[in-house]
């Protein structure tokens, strides 16, 4: 079960780490958004909440009804899916630093489609719709800028599953 709350020095190395893995790793499965300094990712973070997630836990699970949007700042996390009779399907990605996860039912407010654990120890943030809202309201560009961010992870994704149903 995930916990809250991390001290602000640990804040603020949880926001260097994810930074740096934006930073380093080539656009893809991370979070891509070059022009953001220390400031723009403070104003982020500043409206999410920190949670811990030991190695082995569940950080989503298939079919809940939980809208959170989290983005990775230690860690790594595997998805699965599962079948409509509940037999897993088996791993579908790897979720590294520096990336999100829960974007699909944040965007559309059905059920989890898949299960998130814990591959090693990991930090995430974050950001319900209503912390999103604010967000929004305080920086509407910032918060334009995310969303097309996302929505770029979610095409990369989706043409990554394409590419494994062709085949």
């Amino acid at each position: 079960m995930p916990t809250d709350n991390i001290s602000s020095n640990e804040f603020e190395t949880a926001i260097a780490s994810f930074r740096a893995s934006c930073s380093l790793a080539p656009p893809g499965e991370v979070l891509h958004l070059p022009s953001w300094g220390d400031d723009e990712w403070r104003q982020l973070f500043g409206c999410t909440k920190i949670r811990r997630v030991k190695a082995g836990d569940a950080l989503i699970r298939g079919g809940e009804s939980d809208k959170t949007l989290y983005f990775v700042l230690k860690g790594s996390l595997e998805v699965i899916l599962h079948s409509s009779d509940g037999l897993t399907m088996g791993r579908v990605g790897l979720v590294p630093t520096g990336s999100v996860l829960g974007e699909i039912a944040f965007f559309d407010g059905g059920p989890r489609s898949g299960s998130a654990w814990a591959i090693d120890d990991c930090e995430v943030a974050a950001m319900s719709p209503e912390r999103y809202a604010a967000f929004e309201e305080s920086t509407p560009t910032l918060a334009h800028e995310l969303l097309y961010a996302l929505g770029r992870i979610l095409a990369i994704r989706l043409r990554s599953t394409n590419a494994k149903v062709v085949q």
